[in-house]
Protein backbone atom coordinates (compact mmCIF):
# COMPACT_ATOMS: atom_id res chain seq x y z
CA UNK A 1 0.00 0.00 0.00
CA UNK A 2 1.29 3.45 -0.85
CA UNK A 3 2.10 5.76 2.03
CA UNK A 4 0.48 9.16 2.31
CA UNK A 5 3.08 11.72 1.33
CA UNK A 6 0.92 14.82 1.55
CA UNK A 7 -0.34 16.44 4.75
CA UNK A 8 -3.27 14.70 6.40
CA UNK A 9 -5.37 17.86 6.62
CA UNK A 10 -5.15 20.47 3.86
CA UNK A 11 -7.41 23.53 3.93
CA UNK A 12 -6.46 24.43 0.35
CA UNK A 13 -8.49 21.47 -0.98
CA UNK A 14 -11.63 23.61 -0.78
CA UNK A 15 -10.22 25.77 -3.59
CA UNK A 16 -9.21 22.75 -5.70
CA UNK A 17 -12.30 20.61 -5.11
CA UNK A 18 -14.91 20.06 -7.82
CA UNK A 19 -17.16 23.13 -7.81
CA UNK A 20 -20.14 21.41 -9.43
CA UNK A 21 -20.46 18.77 -6.69
CA UNK A 22 -19.81 21.44 -4.04
CA UNK A 23 -22.51 23.85 -5.23
CA UNK A 24 -25.05 21.12 -6.04
CA UNK A 25 -24.72 19.85 -2.48
CA UNK A 26 -25.77 23.26 -1.13
CA UNK A 27 -28.58 23.50 -3.69
CA UNK A 28 -30.01 20.20 -2.41
CA UNK A 29 -29.63 21.30 1.22
CA UNK A 30 -31.40 24.59 0.43
CA UNK A 31 -34.26 22.81 -1.36
CA UNK A 32 -34.62 20.46 1.60
CA UNK A 33 -34.80 23.26 4.16
CA UNK A 34 -37.40 25.14 2.11
CA UNK A 35 -39.73 22.16 1.83
CA UNK A 36 -39.13 20.91 5.38
CA UNK A 37 -40.16 24.38 6.58
CA UNK A 38 -43.26 24.18 4.38
CA UNK A 39 -44.22 20.75 5.80
CA UNK A 40 -42.98 21.26 9.38
CA UNK A 41 -46.11 22.56 11.08
CA UNK A 42 -48.30 19.82 9.64
CA UNK A 43 -45.84 17.00 10.31
CA UNK A 44 -45.09 18.44 13.75
CA UNK A 45 -48.78 18.56 14.61
CA UNK A 46 -49.20 14.91 13.66
CA UNK A 47 -46.30 14.05 16.02
CA UNK A 48 -47.51 16.36 18.83
CA UNK A 49 -44.52 18.65 18.38
CA UNK A 50 -44.14 22.40 18.19
CA UNK A 51 -45.14 23.81 14.77
CA UNK A 52 -41.55 24.47 13.70
CA UNK A 53 -39.79 21.77 15.75
CA UNK A 54 -39.10 19.55 12.74
CA UNK A 55 -37.66 22.46 10.75
CA UNK A 56 -35.33 23.51 13.58
CA UNK A 57 -34.18 19.92 14.03
CA UNK A 58 -33.49 19.64 10.31
CA UNK A 59 -31.63 22.94 10.40
CA UNK A 60 -29.44 21.53 13.18
CA UNK A 61 -28.90 18.33 11.15
CA UNK A 62 -27.94 20.45 8.14
CA UNK A 63 -25.51 22.57 10.18
CA UNK A 64 -23.69 19.53 11.61
CA UNK A 65 -23.71 17.73 8.24
CA UNK A 66 -22.26 20.73 6.40
CA UNK A 67 -19.46 20.97 8.97
CA UNK A 68 -18.78 17.24 8.50
CA UNK A 69 -18.76 17.64 4.71
CA UNK A 70 -16.27 20.54 4.93
CA UNK A 71 -14.06 18.60 7.36
CA UNK A 72 -13.86 15.52 5.13
CA UNK A 73 -13.30 17.71 2.07
CA UNK A 74 -10.04 18.79 3.71
CA UNK A 75 -9.07 15.39 5.19
CA UNK A 76 -6.87 13.34 2.86
CA UNK A 77 -9.14 10.57 1.56
CA UNK A 78 -6.23 8.09 1.54
CA UNK A 79 -6.32 7.93 5.34
CA UNK A 80 -9.52 5.89 4.98
CA UNK A 81 -7.48 3.13 3.37
CA UNK A 82 -4.96 3.16 6.19
CA UNK A 83 -7.74 2.67 8.78
CA UNK A 84 -10.01 0.51 6.62
CA UNK A 85 -10.08 -2.41 9.07
CA UNK A 86 -10.99 -0.32 12.15
CA UNK A 87 -13.70 1.44 10.12
CA UNK A 88 -15.20 -1.84 8.93
CA UNK A 89 -15.14 -3.55 12.34
CA UNK A 90 -16.54 -0.41 14.00
CA UNK A 91 -19.47 -0.55 11.57
CA UNK A 92 -20.09 -4.21 12.52
CA UNK A 93 -19.90 -3.36 16.22
CA UNK A 94 -22.41 -0.52 15.87
CA UNK A 95 -24.75 -2.76 13.88
CA UNK A 96 -24.72 -5.30 16.71
CA UNK A 97 -25.19 -2.72 19.47
CA UNK A 98 -28.76 -2.00 18.30
CA UNK A 99 -29.79 -5.44 19.62
CA UNK A 100 -28.76 -4.55 23.19
CA UNK A 101 -31.88 -3.82 25.30
CA UNK A 102 -31.95 -0.25 26.55
CA UNK A 103 -29.41 0.86 23.94
CA UNK A 104 -31.04 -0.13 20.69
CA UNK A 105 -34.17 1.80 19.75
CA UNK A 106 -37.10 0.02 18.12
CA UNK A 107 -39.74 1.91 16.11
CA UNK A 108 -42.54 -0.28 14.86
CA UNK A 109 -41.04 -3.52 13.55
CA UNK A 110 -37.65 -1.93 12.85
CA UNK A 111 -34.77 -2.01 15.33
CA UNK A 112 -32.18 0.09 13.52
CA UNK A 113 -31.16 2.90 15.86
CA UNK A 114 -28.82 3.47 18.78
CA UNK A 115 -30.48 5.67 21.38
CA UNK A 116 -28.16 8.42 22.62
CA UNK A 117 -31.04 10.00 24.60
CA UNK A 118 -30.73 13.42 22.94
CA UNK A 119 -30.58 11.92 19.46
CA UNK A 120 -30.67 8.54 17.74
CA UNK A 121 -28.24 7.22 15.14
CA UNK A 122 -28.81 4.59 12.46
CA UNK A 123 -25.51 2.63 12.20
CA UNK A 124 -26.55 1.00 8.92
CA UNK A 125 -26.01 4.41 7.28
CA UNK A 126 -22.40 4.30 8.51
CA UNK A 127 -22.13 0.68 7.33
CA UNK A 128 -22.84 1.79 3.74
CA UNK A 129 -19.81 4.11 3.75
CA UNK A 130 -17.64 1.57 5.58
CA UNK A 131 -18.44 -1.13 3.01
CA UNK A 132 -17.65 1.16 0.07
CA UNK A 133 -14.28 2.03 1.65
CA UNK A 134 -13.59 -1.65 2.32
CA UNK A 135 -14.61 -2.81 -1.19
CA UNK A 136 -12.53 -0.08 -2.86
CA UNK A 137 -9.53 -1.11 -0.77
CA UNK A 138 -9.88 -4.86 -1.25
CA UNK A 139 -10.59 -4.73 -5.00
CA UNK A 140 -7.51 -2.57 -5.57
CA UNK A 141 -5.40 -4.74 -3.27
CA UNK A 142 -6.54 -7.95 -5.00
CA UNK A 143 -6.71 -6.50 -8.49
CA UNK A 144 -4.50 -9.23 -9.96
CA UNK A 145 -6.71 -11.95 -8.40
CA UNK A 146 -10.10 -10.33 -8.97
CA UNK A 147 -10.80 -12.64 -11.92
CA UNK A 148 -10.41 -15.62 -9.58
CA UNK A 149 -13.69 -16.15 -7.75
CA UNK A 150 -12.35 -18.10 -4.76
CA UNK A 151 -9.37 -15.91 -3.86
CA UNK A 152 -10.57 -12.61 -5.34
CA UNK A 153 -14.34 -12.19 -5.00
CA UNK A 154 -15.50 -14.69 -2.40
CA UNK A 155 -13.92 -13.16 0.77
CA UNK A 156 -15.43 -9.66 0.29
CA UNK A 157 -18.74 -11.17 -0.80
CA UNK A 158 -18.97 -13.16 2.43
CA UNK A 159 -18.36 -10.03 4.51
CA UNK A 160 -20.98 -8.08 2.56
CA UNK A 161 -23.42 -10.99 3.00
CA UNK A 162 -22.77 -10.92 6.75
CA UNK A 163 -23.52 -7.18 6.95
CA UNK A 164 -26.62 -7.65 4.76
CA UNK A 165 -27.85 -10.42 7.08
CA UNK A 166 -27.45 -8.28 10.21
CA UNK A 167 -29.29 -5.37 8.54
CA UNK A 168 -32.13 -7.74 7.55
CA UNK A 169 -32.48 -8.75 11.22
CA UNK A 170 -32.98 -5.04 11.95
CA UNK A 171 -35.83 -4.94 9.38
CA UNK A 172 -33.69 -2.75 7.13
CA UNK A 173 -34.35 -4.44 3.81
CA UNK A 174 -34.24 -1.19 1.80
CA UNK A 175 -30.81 -0.29 3.24
CA UNK A 176 -29.59 -3.82 2.52
CA UNK A 177 -30.88 -3.56 -1.04
CA UNK A 178 -28.94 -0.32 -1.59
CA UNK A 179 -25.79 -1.99 -0.25
CA UNK A 180 -26.27 -4.90 -2.68
CA UNK A 181 -26.82 -2.55 -5.66
CA UNK A 182 -23.70 -0.51 -4.85
CA UNK A 183 -21.69 -3.70 -4.26
CA UNK A 184 -22.56 -5.06 -7.71
CA UNK A 185 -21.62 -1.80 -9.43
CA UNK A 186 -18.30 -1.73 -7.58
CA UNK A 187 -17.59 -5.38 -8.43
CA UNK A 188 -18.18 -4.54 -12.08
CA UNK A 189 -16.09 -1.35 -11.93
CA UNK A 190 -13.37 -3.19 -10.01
CA UNK A 191 -12.70 -5.44 -12.99
CA UNK A 192 -14.43 -8.66 -11.99
CA UNK A 193 -15.32 -11.20 -14.65
CA UNK A 194 -18.75 -10.60 -16.20
CA UNK A 195 -19.39 -14.32 -15.86
CA UNK A 196 -18.85 -14.06 -12.11
CA UNK A 197 -20.96 -10.89 -11.84
CA UNK A 198 -23.96 -12.44 -13.58
CA UNK A 199 -23.54 -15.69 -11.65
CA UNK A 200 -23.62 -13.79 -8.35
CA UNK A 201 -26.72 -11.89 -9.49
CA UNK A 202 -28.46 -15.16 -10.39
CA UNK A 203 -27.64 -16.51 -6.92
CA UNK A 204 -28.61 -13.27 -5.14
CA UNK A 205 -32.06 -12.86 -6.74
CA UNK A 206 -33.61 -15.99 -5.12
CA UNK A 207 -32.15 -14.96 -1.75
CA UNK A 208 -33.72 -11.49 -2.05
CA UNK A 209 -37.05 -12.99 -3.10
CA UNK A 210 -37.03 -15.32 -0.06
CA UNK A 211 -36.08 -12.40 2.21
CA UNK A 212 -39.18 -10.58 0.95
CA UNK A 213 -41.67 -13.44 0.69
CA UNK A 214 -40.93 -15.03 4.07
CA UNK A 215 -41.65 -11.81 6.00
CA UNK A 216 -45.34 -10.87 6.09
CA UNK A 217 -45.06 -7.06 5.96
CA UNK A 218 -42.55 -7.16 3.08
CA UNK A 219 -44.82 -9.52 1.17
CA UNK A 220 -47.79 -7.21 1.84
CA UNK A 221 -45.83 -4.25 0.47
CA UNK A 222 -45.12 -6.10 -2.77
CA UNK A 223 -48.77 -7.08 -3.15
CA UNK A 224 -49.85 -3.50 -2.37
CA UNK A 225 -47.39 -2.21 -4.95
CA UNK A 226 -48.94 -4.48 -7.58
CA UNK A 227 -52.46 -3.30 -6.70
CA UNK A 228 -52.54 -0.47 -4.10
CA UNK A 229 -56.27 0.12 -4.66
CA UNK A 230 -57.04 -3.35 -3.30
CA UNK A 231 -56.49 -1.92 0.20
CA UNK A 232 -56.68 1.89 -0.29
CA UNK A 233 -57.03 2.72 3.40
CA UNK A 234 -54.40 0.23 4.56
CA UNK A 235 -51.19 -1.03 3.00
CA UNK A 236 -51.84 0.78 -0.29
CA UNK A 237 -52.56 4.16 1.32
CA UNK A 238 -49.08 5.71 1.04
CA UNK A 239 -48.68 4.83 -2.65
CA UNK A 240 -52.13 6.17 -3.55
CA UNK A 241 -51.68 9.45 -1.67
CA UNK A 242 -48.24 9.93 -3.23
CA UNK A 243 -49.69 9.43 -6.72
CA UNK A 244 -52.45 11.93 -5.87
CA UNK A 245 -49.80 14.50 -4.94
CA UNK A 246 -48.00 13.98 -8.26
CA UNK A 247 -51.26 14.24 -10.22
CA UNK A 248 -52.38 17.35 -8.30
CA UNK A 249 -49.14 19.14 -9.16
CA UNK A 250 -49.74 19.04 -12.92
CA UNK A 251 -47.03 20.61 -15.05
CA UNK A 252 -46.29 23.83 -13.10
CA UNK A 253 -47.45 22.83 -9.60
CA UNK A 254 -49.82 24.45 -7.14
CA UNK A 255 -47.19 26.84 -5.80
CA UNK A 256 -44.76 26.78 -2.86
CA UNK A 257 -46.55 26.12 0.40
CA UNK A 258 -49.85 25.21 -1.27
CA UNK A 259 -49.65 21.41 -1.10
CA UNK A 260 -52.84 19.69 0.04
CA UNK A 261 -51.35 16.24 0.50
CA UNK A 262 -48.94 17.39 3.21
CA UNK A 263 -51.89 18.31 5.44
CA UNK A 264 -52.25 15.00 7.30
CA UNK A 265 -52.94 13.09 4.09
CA UNK A 266 -49.57 11.76 3.00
CA UNK A 267 -47.68 9.94 5.79
CA UNK A 268 -43.95 10.61 5.95
CA UNK A 269 -44.35 13.71 3.78
CA UNK A 270 -41.21 15.20 5.36
CA UNK A 271 -39.13 12.01 5.03
CA UNK A 272 -39.65 9.25 2.45
CA UNK A 273 -42.33 11.06 0.42
CA UNK A 274 -40.97 14.59 0.30
CA UNK A 275 -40.38 14.25 -3.45
CA UNK A 276 -44.17 13.86 -3.97
CA UNK A 277 -44.74 17.15 -2.11
CA UNK A 278 -42.02 18.88 -4.15
CA UNK A 279 -43.71 17.76 -7.39
CA UNK A 280 -47.14 18.76 -6.09
CA UNK A 281 -45.91 22.29 -5.35
CA UNK A 282 -43.52 22.76 -8.30
CA UNK A 283 -45.13 20.42 -10.82
CA UNK A 284 -43.64 18.03 -13.32
CA UNK A 285 -41.25 20.82 -14.28
CA UNK A 286 -39.84 20.95 -10.74
CA UNK A 287 -39.63 17.16 -10.47
CA UNK A 288 -37.76 16.80 -13.75
CA UNK A 289 -35.45 19.67 -12.77
CA UNK A 290 -34.61 17.96 -9.47
CA UNK A 291 -34.00 14.66 -11.28
CA UNK A 292 -31.71 16.54 -13.68
CA UNK A 293 -29.75 18.02 -10.76
CA UNK A 294 -29.12 14.55 -9.32
CA UNK A 295 -28.12 13.32 -12.78
CA UNK A 296 -25.69 16.25 -13.04
CA UNK A 297 -24.32 15.30 -9.62
CA UNK A 298 -23.87 11.69 -10.78
CA UNK A 299 -22.12 12.62 -14.02
CA UNK A 300 -19.82 15.03 -12.16
CA UNK A 301 -18.97 12.25 -9.71
CA UNK A 302 -18.25 9.85 -12.57
CA UNK A 303 -15.98 12.47 -14.11
CA UNK A 304 -14.04 12.65 -10.84
CA UNK A 305 -13.74 8.85 -10.81
CA UNK A 306 -12.53 8.68 -14.42
CA UNK A 307 -9.96 11.46 -13.98
CA UNK A 308 -8.51 10.22 -10.68
CA UNK A 309 -5.12 8.60 -11.23
CA UNK A 310 -5.05 6.69 -7.93
CA UNK A 311 -6.84 3.33 -8.36
CA UNK A 312 -8.22 3.39 -4.82
CA UNK A 313 -9.54 6.94 -5.20
CA UNK A 314 -11.03 6.06 -8.58
CA UNK A 315 -13.07 3.14 -7.21
CA UNK A 316 -13.93 4.93 -3.96
CA UNK A 317 -15.31 7.94 -5.86
CA UNK A 318 -17.34 5.63 -8.08
CA UNK A 319 -18.85 3.83 -5.07
CA UNK A 320 -19.70 7.03 -3.18
CA UNK A 321 -21.40 8.81 -6.08
CA UNK A 322 -23.28 5.60 -6.93
CA UNK A 323 -24.52 5.37 -3.33
CA UNK A 324 -25.84 8.95 -3.30
CA UNK A 325 -27.57 8.78 -6.66
CA UNK A 326 -28.98 5.28 -6.00
CA UNK A 327 -30.62 6.75 -2.90
CA UNK A 328 -32.12 9.56 -5.00
CA UNK A 329 -33.29 7.31 -7.84
CA UNK A 330 -34.94 4.73 -5.56
CA UNK A 331 -36.69 7.44 -3.53
CA UNK A 332 -38.12 9.05 -6.66
CA UNK A 333 -39.22 5.69 -8.06
CA UNK A 334 -41.00 4.86 -4.79
CA UNK A 335 -42.76 8.23 -4.85
CA UNK A 336 -43.87 7.61 -8.44
CA UNK A 337 -45.24 4.16 -7.59
CA UNK A 338 -42.54 2.36 -9.57
CA UNK A 339 -41.27 0.51 -6.47
CA UNK A 340 -42.94 -0.62 -3.23
CA UNK A 341 -42.88 2.01 -0.46
CA UNK A 342 -39.94 1.51 1.89
CA UNK A 343 -37.58 3.68 3.89
CA UNK A 344 -35.24 5.36 1.41
CA UNK A 345 -34.40 9.03 1.93
CA UNK A 346 -33.96 11.69 -0.74
CA UNK A 347 -30.31 12.74 -0.26
CA UNK A 348 -29.78 16.07 1.56
CA UNK A 349 -33.52 16.88 1.27
CA UNK A 350 -35.48 14.37 3.37
CA UNK A 351 -35.81 15.01 7.10
CA UNK A 352 -33.44 12.97 9.26
CA UNK A 353 -29.97 13.10 10.73
CA UNK A 354 -28.17 9.78 10.16
CA UNK A 355 -28.57 9.58 6.38
CA UNK A 356 -27.98 13.32 5.96
CA UNK A 357 -24.76 13.17 7.99
CA UNK A 358 -23.30 10.07 6.35
CA UNK A 359 -24.13 11.12 2.78
CA UNK A 360 -22.59 14.52 3.56
CA UNK A 361 -19.42 12.76 4.72
CA UNK A 362 -19.50 10.75 1.47
CA UNK A 363 -19.74 14.03 -0.46
CA UNK A 364 -16.80 15.46 1.48
CA UNK A 365 -14.63 12.42 0.68
CA UNK A 366 -15.67 12.69 -2.98
CA UNK A 367 -14.68 16.37 -3.02
CA UNK A 368 -11.31 15.57 -1.44
CA UNK A 369 -10.66 12.97 -4.15
CA UNK A 370 -11.45 15.59 -6.78
CA UNK A 371 -8.96 18.00 -5.17
CA UNK A 372 -6.14 15.48 -5.72
CA UNK A 373 -6.67 15.32 -9.49
CA UNK A 374 -3.64 17.01 -11.13
CA UNK A 375 -4.48 20.29 -12.82
CA UNK A 376 -4.09 20.42 -16.57
CA UNK A 377 -1.27 22.63 -17.80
Amino acid sequence: MKTIKTSLFDSSTLQRADKTIFYLYFVFVGIGLIFIYSISRYAGGALDLNANAIFFKQFAFAFVSILAMLFFTQLDYRITRVVVKPIFFLSLLLLMIVFIPGVGLQIGLARRWIDFRFFSFNPSEFAKIALIIYLAHIFVKKHEHIANFTSGLLPPLLLVAMVFGVILLQSGFSIGAIIVIVMFTMIFAGGASLKHVFSIILLAVPVLILAIWNVAYRKDRILAYLDPWKDPSGIGYQSIESLKALAHGGFFGVGLGNSIQKISRLPAAHTDFIFAIIVEETGLLGGVTLLGLYLWFFLSGLKISFRTQDSYGKLLAFGLVTLITTHALLNMMINMGMLPPTGVSLPFISYGGSSFLMLSIATGILLNISAHIPLKE
